[in-house]
């Protein structure tokens, strides 16, 4: 089975059984720093659960596009958040998304593990962002508590999280200077600057 296929499988029950910390997805929100008026793409979208956060910093001036493979996952994501008027949904996988530059910061929340080339995916990602735009890479669990609930699933089970400090090497590696590393027992949160 395709992971597509097993994420529009599940996409009708994911938000009832993933309990989301909204003050803890607020302040991974705010350690971006995204001003208002930004473009910003959620790369990895699935049911939408941080575009309510990204809205209400980007306001009514921004733009917000969400990307995810699973057309099932977006059409939550797009039943739940039709009211936001400037974001834009769009069923893809992410390396087949346009890249032209335009993005002042592209987030991954809960998404990075299931990306198979990572080194292909960053370098991907920094052409879609403006110059000195952002990556950050973030969970509300910690790295540990990602890799045992992707280890339950036969699906996922190979989508690891790497730790904090690798992941920080291969950004650099890619072209990125980060910017600030968290990879403890609460979340994960790498944010990485296009040089």
């Amino acid at each position: 089975m395709g992971d597509e296929l097993f994420f529009d499988r599940i996409a009708g029950q994911w938000d009832a059984t993933r309990a989301a910390d909204a003050g803890k997805i607020g302040k991974l929100v705010e350690l971006i720093g995204i001003a208002p008026g930004s473009r910003v793409l959620d790369a990895g979208s699935g049911t939408g659960v941080l575009l309510p956060y990204i809205h209400k910093v980007v306001g009514n001036e921004g733009q917000i596009t969400a990307v995810d493979f699973s057309a099932n996952m977006l059409q939550q994501a797009k039943t739940k958040y039709a009211a936001l008027r400037n974001i834009e949904f769009v069923v893809a996988d992410i390396m087949n998304f346009s890249t032209a530059p335009g993005f002042d910061h592209v987030i991954c929340f809960n998404f990075f593990p299931h990306v198979k080339n990572k080194s292909l995916f960053l370098q991907h990602i920094r052409n879609a962002l403006n110059s000195g735009g952002m990556l950050t890479i973030m969970h509300d669990l910690s790295r540990q508590q990602v890799n045992a609930v992707h280890q339950a699933s036969a699906a996922v089970k190979e989508d690891r999280l790497a730790c904090g400090e690798t992941v920080s090497q291969w950004l650099t590696g890619a072209g990125y200077e980060v910017i600030c590393r968290i990879d403890d027992s609460d979340c994960y949160f790498i944010k990485a600057r296009k040089t």
